[in-house]
């Protein structure tokens, strides 16, 4: 009889919405923004998902809309968040706090290449994606080889999430952007010796708003 592989699960939990702009890069070295009436009920809506799933740890990163995410888990749970500093959004260098339109005016060369090439093109002083998925990979690794064959969950943001499911699944990077992952949403993937997993993708209230 075939031995089933051993495996570690990570649920990827995104952070719920806030009141910062859509059209604007976060910049939350200067600005942290709190999770907004609509983003504490994702956040509750995924601590009821993961009601009873036995976790055995809550990572989160130190962003205030992530760990306010992962305290409603934490809370339901009884376990204590840990905050990764590898799990922070990329960091967009020179275009960091800005609004969309104002990179289009400002670096408008740049802003095309980014539209050509949006996972091969970096600004200034930004991080590459291959620099975020390092950083990223890395704090999962961590993770895994701590809670071996256990159940964790990760709350971050939308870049790190797609960019280790893409890692995870062996899907080109510069695909990454076609991986929908939307606020408060939950998706997990069973890490094994040999190859890696997806249960689900993309469980959030705005897909399946009936009571869990």
């Amino acid at each position: 009889m075939r031995e089933k592989e051993p495996s570690t699960g990570i649920i990827f939990v995104r952070h719920g919405q806030t009141d910062f702009p859509t059209d604007r890069i976060y910049r939350d070295d200067v600005e942290d923004p709190a999770l907004n009436e609509a983003g504490v009920a994702q956040a509750k809506y995924a601590a009821r998902w993961l009601q009873g799933r036995s976790i055995a740890a809550i990572y989160a990163s130190p962003s205030a809309r992530t760990r306010m995410t992962a305290q409603e888990v934490a809370a339901q749970e009884g376990i204590e968040v840990v905050t990764d500093e590898r799990l922070r959004e990329r960091r967009f260098g020179v275009w960091d706090g800005l609004y969309f339109d104002e990179i289009a005016s400002r670096y408008p060369d740049e802003h095309q290449a980014w539209k050509r090439d949006p996972a091969g093109f970096t600004p200034a002083n930004a991080e590459t994606m291959s620099d975020l998925l390092q950083r990223t990979g890395a704090a999962l690794a961590d993770i895994r080889a701590a809670h071996a064959g256990k159940l964790i969950v990760v709350v971050t943001h939308v870049g790190p999430i797609r960019v280790c499911l893409a890692e995870a699944l062996k899907i080109p990077l510069d695909w990454y952007r076609q991986l929908t992952v939307d606020y408060g949403s939950l998706t997990r993937v069973d890490y094994g010796r040999r190859q890696n997993n997806l249960i689900y993708m993309n469980i959030s209230e705005k897909l399946f708003p009936a009571p869990i």
